[in-house]
């Protein structure tokens, strides 16, 4: 969802860093980068035990889940160009769309309500969801069970290193999807990377099969 329906990364990037501010963490753009496309909960985790925090991960994804949201509320996170065309697209077409998130279930439900997206996407899955987030496969291969599909009938949009990682650890097919606006992110390893989601074709999504 993040980096591929909304252009959120920025917006993430940004109240991450003022908490990092807040918190009196010194946290460098490399371990920063390291954490995208984990779920909030793994990175507050990580962050809490490297750095020995006295406010516990739980009341830190609290913190961040709330600005996110006022940030949402404010219409400071666009959705990504191009994705409302590929949506509506690949829904007509009778494909299975489903949200395959590392942020948490009620942050992926306020997200597709806010753009009036429910009725293209007939699951969803946040990271709070899982045991074991991305890079691991679980998120997908629930995704899929799902849906009752199998997982190498599945094609994974991903803009993050841990999510293409994933989604072939999943035995799925993946399409890496260069956003600036996510940094610098490995994308080698895709089956295809596009830089713009309007290249996702079904003539594209064929070729997998």
């Amino acid at each position: 969802m993040d980096g591929v329906i909304v252009d959120s990364e920025p917006v993430h990037q940004r109240l991450e860093r003022e908490m990092y501010a807040s918190l009196g963490l010194s946290i460098s753009e490399v371990e920063h980068k390291s954490y995208v496309g984990t779920s909030a909960v793994d990175m507050w985790n990580m962050i809490s035990r490297k750095h020995k925090l006295s406010k516990t991960p739980e009341e830190l994804l609290l913190i961040g889940r709330r600005q996110y949201w006022e940030a949402l509320d404010n219409n400071e996170v666009p959705l990504v160009h191009g994705v409302k065309s590929i949506i509506t697209t690949f829904h007509h077409l009778g494909f299975t769309l489903q949200v395959a998130s590392s942020a948490t279930r009620p942050t992926v439900d306020k997200v597709i309500a806010h753009f009036q997206l429910d009725e293209y996407f007939s699951h969803r899955i946040g990271g709070n969801e899982v045991t074991k987030s991305k890079p691991e496969p679980e998120i997908f291969l629930r995704a899929a069970q799902q849906s009752g599909s199998a997982p190498n009938c599945c094609v994974v949009i991903e803009d993050s290193t841990n999510g293409i990682r994933a989604a072939l650890k999943a035995g799925m097919r993946c399409i890496g999807y260069a956003n600036s606006g996510t940094g610098e992110q490995d994308l080698s390893a895709a089956d295809w990377v596009v830089n713009d989601l309007h290249a996702i074709t079904p003539e594209l999504i064929a070729r997998f099969h």
